[in-house]
């Protein structure tokens, strides 16, 4: 399981003056950056003995030119040949020795496009912070850019092993002592909301339980460490549109035209589809802890989409049945509560529940959605034409859908397995194709 996120941003250089984004330009322009996101120069410390949760520690021999690289497609420099590329980057882990992040600069695309690829380690950043560290890089103004030196930077001190373990020790006693003492504060100034943690907590517990194991699908298979990668796209008006027409909210639409485009590829198989739901995990970005680009705190909620045979009339109205207060689920507070009092946890204990948790036959397909403002955004000068992400896979659901709005376009990533799901780019077809379904049935 590659725990990595990439995003995929293609760029159209006309709007520049001489038409063209060179290499040293993205380069200089991250590295002057870097400052707006220091964990871009820190790598994880492991503890002795796992004895405390890993740290973040600045990288004394810190090399922008390890991180940053240079690539060009074969040609003609189409889709295919960009999603084989990043195919092959996402199937590679990132060097635990090294702040846990790169990009790739692509040029030869049609067009005379451009794109980077960022692969960052999801323990650094949710879809939220990622975007936040999107924007960093980008401007609204197509004028010419303006590269800033970089920041003077020096790394801290980093901690010795005899003072990790110091500091392991000293935790192991003061987490409990805090846990108790911050249950007290919250109990004295609310007590209702301590109930309700309470009450959250083993509500969480009884509904995932209740979950039980994922419906049944052609889809169920283990993971290897291949990958395939396919991309569409859709404006983002046309998300609105539909809703404003048939109902219910963009992430309902999404989701309805994920199942549609299932159905599709499940019959074109030849695969019975009558009466069969697939169980999608949703992250929910609760919150990323400080106020830089960098962070993670999400929290999994589950929805069951039709993949049946209907209209998409009906599906709709299926999906939002389905996700009728999703985000205000009980279910989805109380797993956030839960991951809070993981921090309350010895390191070993921590890791091992994670890995079981993950591991877990709960869900057939991720589907995330990650919004981003609607204003033409650039590069460099270079105007943004979609930025398609990439997400990692459950270990046992090899397919993982992701859509990002960014300047007015629906750009959907989709990576799966490489051996469990040969079909990708038939799947890209199928969601292309109920969209259209959609579009119809909502008159748009």
């Amino acid at each position: 399981m590659h725990m990595h996120v990439a995003a995929v941003s293609v760029f159209d250089p006309a709007s520049r003056p001489d038409g063209r984004v060179r290499f040293e330009e993205v380069r200089d322009r991250l590295a002057s950056r870097l400052h707006l996101a220091p964990r871009l120069r820190q790598r994880v410390r492991f503890v002795p003995g796992n004895l405390a949760l890993p740290v973040w520690v600045d990288d004394a021999s810190f090399d922008l030119d390890v991180h940053v690289h240079r690539a060009a497609l074969p040609a003609p420099g189409g889709r295919r040949q960009l999603t084989d590329l990043v195919a092959d980057l996402i199937s590679r882990p990132l060097d635990r020795s090294r702040p846990l992040w790169e990009l790739h600069f692509v040029e030869g695309l049609e067009a005379g496009h451009v794109a980077t690829v960022m692969k960052i380690h999801h323990a650094m950043v949710d879809g939220i912070a990622g975007m936040q560290l999107a924007m960093a890089m980008y401007d609204v103004d197509p004028g010419p850019p303006t590269i800033d030196p970089p920041h003077r930077w020096s790394a801290e001190p980093e901690p010795t092993t005899s003072e990790l373990l110091v500091a392991a020790v000293r935790d192991g006693v003061a987490h409990p002592i805090g846990a108790s003492l911050q249950a007290i504060e919250t109990i004295r100034r609310s007590p209702a909301l301590a109930a309700l943690g309470v009450t959250a907590v083993a509500s969480g517990v009884r509904d995932l339980v209740g979950l039980g194991v994922r419906p049944s699908s052609p889809l169920d298979a283990a993971i290897g460490s291949s990958r395939r990668f396919a991309m569409t796209e859709a404006p983002v008006q046309w998300f609105k549109d539909v809703k404003q027409a048939l109902g219910g909210t963009v992430n309902d639409v999404v989701l309805t035209s994920v199942a549609g485009g299932l159905h599709r590829l499940l019959r074109g198989r030849g695969h019975a589809t009558r009466g069969l739901f697939l169980r999608v995990m949703v992250p929910i970005s609760v919150g990323s802890h400080g106020g830089t680009a960098g962070g993670n705190r999400v929290a999994p909620a589950f929805v069951d989409i039709p993949v049946g045979s209907m209209t998409a009339k009906r599906r709709l109205a299926a999906v939002r049945r389905a996700t009728a207060g999703l985000k205000e689920s009980m279910a989805a507070m109380s797993v956030d509560a839960i991951v809070a009092l993981g921090a309350y946890a010895p390191a070993g204990m921590l890791a091992a529940a994670a890995r079981a948790v993950s591991r877990g036959p709960w869900f057939n397909v991720v589907v995330s959605n990650i919004p981003g403002p609607q204003q033409p955004l650039y590069l460099v000068g270079a105007r943004l034409v979609g930025a398609y992400p990439a997400m990692p896979l459950g270990a046992n659901a090899p397919l993982s859908i992701a859509c990002s709005s960014l300047g007015g376009t629906m750009a959907i990533g989709l990576t799966a397995d490489r051996d469990a799901v040969p079909d990708l780019d038939g799947l890209a077809v199928a969601l292309d194709d109920s969209f259209a379904e959609l579009s119809k049935a909502a008159g748009v």
